[in-house]
Order: structure tokens, then sequence, then C-alpha cells
């Protein structure tokens, strides 16, 4: 069994804009998808026969959990451990993810995806790509839309018909050769412009000639949507999506580690991971003015130790990435070593860099290289 359609490519185009995973790299004839095929069906392949088929279908609707899951196979299996899928233990119905065992080491792991969005704002940002999806298909062959402004006033897809209609009704009125003088001297705030409002969407938009050699070619009519700005990072995401995780069990029989794949659009850098798992930084500093003595220290919020009190402490560590099929042997990973467990885990025996507390000093490490552990070149993408 393939998680892919075996059947001939054709289509070298970018994937609509509410276009599911899956269904864009299954019908791709790019290269870069190709190899990213490639690798998916390897790792596919190295699952037990009877986990195939419903990983498969699950893949199709929740693509980013099942793809998180299937590189936590793989990366555990390239670390030697022997991999039991679903491994039922005492006093719950409940299962984790994965066992995972080599030698004397046993490890419950479980896999988590952190997005920073509620269900709410996943419904809207639907709702939006879906309306972003019609507009792109309105034909323009002189034209791409850059949408300034749009306000969808609805919890329903709102229409648009009549749009559209007007959408037409301004490309046939603009002269192609005049706008793209427009941006040939930079004076973009003089490109023709189109402003709609109704009940259901309030909606302003800039009408960007392309060039000469792009007239007539395939391609999505929405070039450019807002720009979307935030205040303060992803620490909190991934507090909450580790503390979900923390209370599935409880107490366990066997060390038990949670895996987090920190996809949020605010960032996941390692300042933000380390500030949820250590503590967020902060400046003390005397009110001496002839010696202010500031110093940087971590305040008491992070997962582990929060407001004086030890948590999460059936956990005996973290692993969080931020990996996307595309970036494979570049993403980083980082380990943390719970160090008020109440179910030690000897990090050491895994055989990876990891970071830990020694006399409360935070000692951060290094992770290696996810493309030496893959075997996968930096280029493999267009390899």
């Amino acid at each position: 069994m393939k998680i892919f359609t075996n059947k001939q490519r054709t289509f070298l185009g970018p994937a609509d804009e509410n276009e599911k995973t899956y269904d864009y790299y299954d019908r791709s004839a790019r290269k870069d998808i190709g190899n990213i095929r490639d690798l998916l069906e390897n790792w596919f392949n190295n699952l037990p026969d009877d986990e195939k088929h419903e990983t498969k279908e699950r893949f199709k609707k929740s693509f980013d959990a099942v793809f998180y899951e299937l590189f936590l196979f793989n990366f555990f299996l390239k670390l030697g451990f022997e991999i039991t899928i679903h491994p039922i233990i005492k006093n719950t119905d409940k299962r984790p993810d994965f066992l995972i065992k080599k030698n004397d080491l046993e490890i419950y792991v479980e896999a988590k995806i952190s997005e920073d969005k509620s269900d709410a704002q996943k419904s809207f940002e639907n709702l939006t790509s879906r309306f972003y999806e019609k507009i792109s298909k309105i034909k323009s062959d002189h034209f791409i839309f850059g949408i300034d402004e749009l306000n969808i006033k609805t919890t329903k897809q709102p229409s648009t018909k009549e749009l559209t209609s007007k959408i037409l009704e301004k490309l046939a009125l603009l002269n192609h050769r005049i706008e793209l003088s427009k941006m040939e001297t930079k004076n973009f705030d003089n490109l023709e412009k189109l402003t709609y409002n109704n009940n259901e969407i309030n909606i302003s938009m800039t009408f960007f000639p392309v060039k000469v050699s792009a007239i007539g070619k395939s391609r999505r009519s929405v070039g450019m949507t807002p720009i979307k700005t935030f205040i303060g990072g992803s620490e909190q995401a991934i507090r909450d999506s580790i503390t979900k995780k923390a209370k599935r069990y409880g107490q366990l029989d066997k060390p038990y580690l949670i895996c987090l794949n920190a996809l949020s659009i605010k960032s996941a850098s390692f300042h933000d991971i380390e500030s949820a798992i250590w503590g967020s930084l902060a400046v003390t500093f005397s009110t001496d003015p002839q010696n202010r003595n500031e110093k940087l220290i971590r305040n008491v919020d992070g997962i582990f130790f929060n407001n004086g009190s030890k948590k999460i402490q059936n956990v005996s560590g973290i692993l969080v990435n931020r990996i996307f099929p595309s970036n494979v042997p570049d993403s980083k990973y980082w380990i943390f070593e719970n160090p008020f467990s109440e179910n030690p885990l000897d990090f050491k025996k895994i055989g990876l860099p990891f970071c830990y507390v020694n006399e409360n000093e935070v000692i951060n490490n290094d992770c290696q290289n996810l493309g030496a552990i893959f075997e996968l070149p930096t280029d493999w993408l267009n390899s």
C-alpha cells in the first residue's frame, strides 16, 4: 500500500487557496513535491502493515498531525528503537502514540502539534481561504489582485457573485499598458482599485498589472492578501499544548516523553520554546542609581515550575520540533529534561543532546542535524 496515488502527474502550478495539503501533494508534478512524496512513501513503508490503511485515511484529513506522527516513528526508528504503536497501558483505555524500547530503556511517547489557534480561529481562516479561492478563479490575463483589506461580517460563507461581477466590470475598463507604466515608475498608489461593501463583506483591492511576458499564463488571480501582525510569541500556546497532553494519562509506569511540533505562525524560535519550558526572561535592577546591577532572570512561569509549584511531574521530558515536509534536513529539535519528574528518564541513553538543569543553572545543548540522522542533503528537494 502507498500513501499517494500511482499516476501520471502534469500539474506544475501552486496549490489552490483552500486546497488540502494531501490533495496538492497527490496531484503536483513539481520536482520538489515529488521528492517529498518519495520521502513520505519511504517513511510510510516502515509502518507495520496493519497500521497503514488507517494512517493513509487520517493523512487525507489531518495532514499535519499524521505527518508529525510519521516523522516521530521514523525518527526513533533511526535512533535504534523498537516501536509499538498505541500500546495498552494500565488503568485506562487511553493509549499513547508509541512505546519505544532500546536495551533497558522503555518510554511512552505522545505527539502533539501546537498551532496557536482556537477552533473558532481555524473556522474563520477556512472561511477566509474559501473566499480567496473563489476570487482567485476569476479569469484575469493581465492583472493580479492585491487584497488590501477584507472584513467578513458573517460566520457563514459569503457570496462572491456580485463582487465577481464588479471585478469583471473593472477589468474590462482597465488599460494594461497605462497601469504597467505606473508600476515602472513605482507609482503604486495610483494603481486602479476597487472597494465593495455589502452586509456580508467589506473589501478593498488593488489591480497589479503583470509583466508582458506573463500575460495569459496560468496563475491564481489573488496574488497578495493583508499582512497579519501579532504581539507576543508562541510561549503560551506551547505551554497549553504540553499541559493538555500531560493531563491525559496521569501517573504512568514508564517514563513519558511529550513530543510537540510548534507550528505557530506567531513564531516558534528557540527563545519562545526556552521561555515556555524554563520561564520567560525578565530584567532586574537595583534602585541604587550608582549601581543599577541589571540582570537577566527567568520568571517562574515555565512548564516545569510555575508560580512556586512543581508542575507536570508525571512527564519525564519534552521534545520540541518545528518541522514541515519541506524542511526535514534543516529543521531544529530540542529535548528538555524535567528536573522534577516523578518518573525520571536517563536522557543520556537516548543518545542525543538535551537541555537540563544542573545546580539551578540551565544547560542548553544544540540538537543534532536531522539531515545527518535521516541521511538527507540540505538540497534534497531539488536533487
